[in-house]
């Protein structure tokens, strides 16, 4: 009896599992950690995790609807012809706050936008200053000045519009009416909006006000259909493939992607600056979206488009710094750090020169322009990792390609360790980028980012130790350096703003651990990354290349190039995201 009373009494005090779990586990009727994108329940059973959408959680174009193809902000004054959304009435609805906030902060960019679209700017209900604003707003920094010569190029056709810029700080309308550069569906439309509030937040390590790719890839999305129908494509491969656990044709996705290539196979045909900036940017867009997902040969093939590209210009590379002003500086930063992080250039070297990178990255801090917002304070250490791919690539071709006596090769050797020696000195001492460090908005941010140059620092070492000098993994001195980088680790897998950027120090990591206690605890932190970035995420194939090195070299007393390892395995990784 008293049995059956305690039991009664917890039956009544039994806590009710959570509605908003996924849907798995609610069908399982077990607890749910409800961990987004994957809970821990499917991570661990190796399932697709899918959560009940939640009203609040619908984008506007896609929820809030009119009609059954038409978004509410039809009703407002957007312009639609034949199903197709053709021109919007709020910029802030689309792009969302964090964008809006941006661009606020460089106004000249906005005002790119009424030449290059059409842009009809009205007073908030008819009302405002003489020339149809509510007034200025302030601009918060002067990081991405508007550039005369970029202005020139996007109002060639309609200079009209250049009076914008009459005031050196440009007013903002108090409602647009955004003319769109090719009309859209309400579903079309609501992949960009995912895109804009979703996914362009994450590309940069740095607070928003200094996600240069906003300011850029917006404003050129509504001048160029390539570039928005882009940004459509990522957005919807996003919203339909991200809690996949396995890789799925999308066709929606693709055919967006088609048009983009065809778009720019026609710029090509006679390319001049301003469509080879479009092309430009839609290839970064593509080989940035295609590692994201962990894709192991797309990326590759757009870098190289993009590179041949480049090639058909004047000055090559320097084309983009010399002609291309702010926008091209910042976009041949963002080449440059894929280039160097590309496992193939282990084997080919990079595209370009390390002294063209060296020439980029110093010209821009001695001008003060904007960096590249993905590496953030780590730009230093990136081109030191460089140095390391070139000299690695110069010790093999030699090996390779001369047949020198007994004594010549030692002293050759004896050279590549003096040069050794050096680099690593320079990456011991490597100072962080401290412009990109000053504006960050806590101590604890601070840390983070600090903790972030250490790990790239550390990883560094122990790549230069295991490629030029070939030292196994259970040296002692490797050993010490994976302990400092394992537990530097532990803190930054738990960072929401820096859980990307970890792809080639946790690699590092992985080949360097020895003993079963370390591999099982890398394989928790690799877990938990794939756990938080999603299934198809680059760290799912890093684990793989791990596991494999893993039983390749049992105990840690072999060196195992991890760049053969992926060439065996019939891929290009790319640790750049």
């Amino acid at each position: 009896m008293l049995g059956r009373a305690q039991h009664r009494a917890s039956a009544k005090v039994k806590v009710r599992r959570s509605k908003s779990g996924c849907i798995n586990c609610r069908r399982r009727k077990k607890k749910c950690d409800e961990i987004k994108p994957i809970c821990t329940g499917c991570l661990n059973r190796n399932i697709v995790c899918e959560y009940r959408q939640l009203s609040s959680d619908i984008l506007r174009f896609a929820g809030e609807i009119d009609t059954p193809s038409l978004p509410a902000s039809a009703a407002a004054g957007t312009q639609i012809s034949s199903g197709k959304i053709s021109s919007i009435s709020s910029l802030r609805s689309l792009v969302g706050d964090t964008v809006m906030r941006i661009l606020e902060n460089n106004t000249s960019t906005l005002n790119s936008l009424f030449g290059s679209s059409g842009i009809a700017a009205v007073g908030a209900g008819g009302e405002g200053d003489d020339d149809g604003t509510t007034g200025a707003i302030a601009s918060l920094d002067e990081l991405l000045p508007y550039d005369t010569d970029f202005l020139n190029l996007i109002f060639e056709d309609q200079p009209q519009y250049l009076h914008l810029f009459s005031n050196p700080t440009p007013s903002i309308p108090g409602s647009l009416e955004i003319k769109l550069p090719v009309a859209l569906s309400s579903e079309e439309l609501s992949y960009f909006e995912f895109y804009c509030k979703s996914i362009l937040p994450d590309l940069s390590i740095l607070p928003q006000e200094f996600n240069y790719y906003s300011k850029i890839y917006v404003p050129i999305a509504f001048k160029e259909k390539s570039v928005l129908y882009t940004l459509v494509g990522w957005g919807c491969r996003m919203r339909k493939n991200v809690n996949l656990n396995f890789q799925i044709e999308n066709v929606e996705a693709d055919s967006y992607i088609n048009k983009v290539n065809d778009l720019m196979s026609h710029n090509e045909l006679s390319l001049d600056r301003e469509k080879f900036i479009t092309n430009f940017v839609c290839y970064m867009l593509l080989v940035c979206m295609e590692i994201s997902f962990g894709d192991t040969s797309k990326w590759s093939h757009y870098f190289t488009c993009c590179f041949n590209m480049i090639n058909k210009m004047p000055g090559n590379f320097r084309y983009l710094s010399s002609t291309c002003s702010i926008e091209g500086n910042l976009l041949a930063e963002n080449f440059a750090y894929f280039d160097v992080l590309a496992s193939q250039s282990n084997e080919n070297g990079t595209f370009y020169p390390m002294s063209d990178y060296h020439d980029l990255f110093s010209q821009n801090n001695t001008t003060k322009i904007v960096h590249d917002p993905l590496q953030g304070c780590i730009r230093p250490v990136i081109l030191l990792i460089g140095e390391i791919v070139s000299m690695l690539v110069e010790y093999s071709s030699l090996q390779v390609s001369l047949d020198l006596p007994e004594c010549d090769k030692y002293e050759l050797i004896n050279k590549m360790l003096d040069r050794s020696d050096k680099l690593d000195k320079m990456i011991r001492f490597a100072k962080p980028d401290l412009s990109c460090l000053q504006y960050l908005n806590s101590p604890d941010e601070l840390e983070s980012h600090l903790t972030l140059f250490e790990v790239y620092q550390l990883s560094s070492q122990i790549y230069l130790r295991q490629v030029i000098r070939k030292i196994p993994p259970v040296v002692p001195e490797v050993q010490v350096l994976a302990y400092n980088l394992r537990e530097d680790l532990k803190i930054l897998v738990k960072s929401a703003k820096l859980k990307n950027s970890l792809a080639f120090p946790m690699l590092l990591l992985g080949i360097s651990s020895t003993s079963n206690e370390d591999r099982k605890e890398v394989s928790k932190m690799f877990k938990s990354l794939i756990q938080s970035c999603g299934y198809l995420s680059s760290y799912q194939k890093l684990l793989i290349v791990v596991q494999k090195i893993w039983t390749l070299n049992n105990n840690g007393s072999l060196y195992v190039d991890w760049f053969r390892v992926t060439k065996q395995l019939g891929w290009r990784l790319n640790l750049g995201r």
